[in-house]
């Protein structure tokens, strides 16, 4: 995991599942081999250690994504890992044991203990187990940060997963009766669906830019994010001094023409401010932010990763482009 090659975009948030998937793949593998000439345990345990491997695979995976991801030293990394895999383990097998020992029994009849049994109404709720321990353990150890995605994301990676599962192990696929090819995959859906919904790569990972696309002064980029954090705002034109990003009068652009700023909710805004023609445009879209002198406030509008702010009139145009970078870019 590298978040120089991770782009800004939605798509980003399927690295940390792409991660979680290939290790429950390898837990899977695991749990096979180790069950090659015979299982060392008795068949009623080949549940709990097969949704117990495949939970700490997955809530390890996440902590491991970032720590990767937010440079931690390799001692947090492994520290933060290691709690990720215990407390994922633990809450898996309680929730599992509470299931098929307690509850199970009262609603399914005894049968749900005799583990031959690979109906989807028998073992459903073994799947939601392991996916609801495997999100509960990473939310305490992030400290509640994201609780909801976290048992949300839980509960749908334990239900995919276990769909998965049974609809490849059904008899009428002529998949397999032996459940091989169901329980590689159902386990690798459920990697995938943990790490999609439980935890994304942060917008607070990236910081915003504004580079010049016109020939003069061409791929010059200032960052807008303060260095701590805390809210800032641009300012473009040719005013002589004082200005963020200087561009000549010769391409349109006024003394003071427009700000991007990031308020305190967060937001990247980009605000109009003067009468000569300024725009920002986007896909299928847009925006005048020219001053309106009967408004009291100049316009402004929300910008987001590969917005172009257009100044000046036709002619002798001007244009910058506002980018979501990796926060370490310089």
């Amino acid at each position: 995991m590298n978040i120089f090659l991770i782009p800004f975009t939605p798509m980003r948030h399927t690295s940390v599942a792409v991660v979680c998937a290939a290790l429950c793949a390898i837990a899977w593998w695991v749990v096979l081999a180790l069950t090659w000439s015979g299982p060392p345990w008795s068949a009623s345990w080949d549940g709990p250690i097969f949704l117990g491997t495949l939970a700490a695979a997955a809530g390890g995976g996440s902590m491991l994504a970032e720590g990767a991801l937010r440079r931690w030293p390799m001692w947090r990394r492994a520290l933060f890992t290691l709690m990720g895999v215990g407390s994922s383990t633990l809450f898996a097998l309680l929730f599992y044991a509470a299931w098929s020992a307690l509850l199970g029994p009262a609603v399914l009849g005894e049968e749900l203990s005799d583990p031959s049994l690979v109906s989807l109404r028998f073992r459903l709720l073994g799947w939601l187990s392991a996916g609801f321990g495997a999100g509960v353990g990473p939310m305490m150890v992030r400290r509640f940060k994201g609780g909801l995605s976290h048992l949300v994301g839980g509960v749908v990676a334990g239900f995919v997963g276990g769909l998965v599962w049974y609809v490849l192990g059904y008899k009428p696929y002529n998949l397999g009766t032996d459940l091989f090819l169901a329980s590689a995959l159902g386990a690798t859906s459920f990697g995938f669906a943990y790490g999609l919904f439980t935890w994304g790569v942060p917008d607070e990972l990236y910081a915003g830019w504004l580079r010049v696309l016109t020939v003069t002064r061409h791929a010059r980029r200032i960052p807008i994010n303060a260095p701590d954090g805390t809210p800032r705002e641009r300012f473009v034109g040719h005013f002589p001094r004082g200005l963020d990003l200087f561009l000549p009068a010769e391409e349109g652009v006024l003394e003071l023409h427009v700000s991007v700023l990031l308020n305190r909710r967060g937001e990247f805004r980009a605000r109009g401010l003067t009468l000569e023609p300024t725009s920002v445009q986007r896909f299928l879209e847009r925006v005048d932010l020219s001053y309106d002198k009967r408004r009291p406030a100049p316009l402004d509008t929300r910008l987001a990763s590969g917005d172009r702010i257009v100044m000046g009139k036709a002619g002798s145009k001007t244009v910058v482009e506002f980018l979501m970078l990796p926060r370490e870019e310089r």
